[in-house]
C-alpha cells in the first residue's frame, strides 16, 4: 500500500483557472530572472502567456494530447511575441494528467526518460509560494537527480519549483493570484 503525503493538511489549496497569475523566479546559467505568467486556458489544453518584466511577452501552448499524455517537459526559451505550440508529448510548468496520476497510484511516474519517484518529506516539509502554504509532491529523479515540487492537483498539476535540474534551468514559485 502506497501512502502519499504532501506538505500539510492546512496547506491553502489553490485552484488554478483561467486568469490565474503564477509568478515563478527562474534561475537560468547563474543569473535570476523573474517571469510571470498567466493561464489563459486551463482544461483541454494549457495556454500560459508569459511576461518578462514589460520588456517581452509571448505564450507557451500545451497541446491537449501533451496535456493528458505527455512525458517530457519542455525548456526552450520562446521568441518574444510569439506563441511556442509544444510537441504533443511535451509539456511546459505541468505535468501531464496520465503521469499525475501515475505519481498517485505508483508513487512515480517517467518524464525525459528519467524516473521520478515521490519522497516522504514527513509534515516538516513545508512548501510556500510567499506565505501560502502549498500541498506539493515532491520527486526525485532517479537516472537524473533532479528534482520536482508538484500542485497536488489532478486538474492542473503544476510544476512549483525545479530544482538540480540537469539542463541548467531551475525554477521556483514564488507567488499564486
Amino acid at each position: 500500500m502506497l501512502i502519499v503525503l504532501s506538505a500539510t493538511a492546512s496547506a491553502q489549496q489553490p485552484t488554478i483557472t483561467v486568469g490565474t497569475k503564477l509568478d515563478y523566479k527562474f534561475f537560468l546559467y547563474g543569473q535570476t530572472v523573474a517571469i510571470g505568467m498567466t493561464v489563459k486556458s486551463a482544461r483541454d489544453s494549457v495556454q500560459l502567456d508569459w511576461n518578462l518584466r514589460g520588456l517581452a511577452t509571448g505564450s507557451y501552448l500545451v497541446s491537449k494530447e501533451g496535456f493528458q499524455n505527455g512525458s517530457k517537459l519542455n525548456f526552450v526559451q520562446p521568441a518574444a511575441s510569439s506563441v511556442l505550440r509544444l510537441a504533443d508529448d511535451e509539456t511546459f510548468a505541468v505535468i501531464s494528467k496520465n503521469a499525475f496520476s501515475a505519481l498517485k497510484k505508483d508513487g512515480k511516474f517517467v518524464y525525459n526518460q528519467t524516473t521520478y519517484v515521490l519522497k516522504d518529506d514527513g509534515a516538516e516539509a513545508v512548501f510556500k509560494a510567499g506565505d501560502r502554504k502549498l500541498d506539493v509532491l515532491h520527486v526525485m529523479g532517479v537516472e537524473e537527480h533532479g528534482e520536482l515540487w508538484i500542485l497536488n492537483d489532478p486538474q492542473f498539476p503544476l510544476i512549483c519549483q525545479v530544482k538540480n535540474n540537469p539542463v541548467g534551468i531551475n525554477y521556483t514559485i514564488v507567488a499564486i493570484k
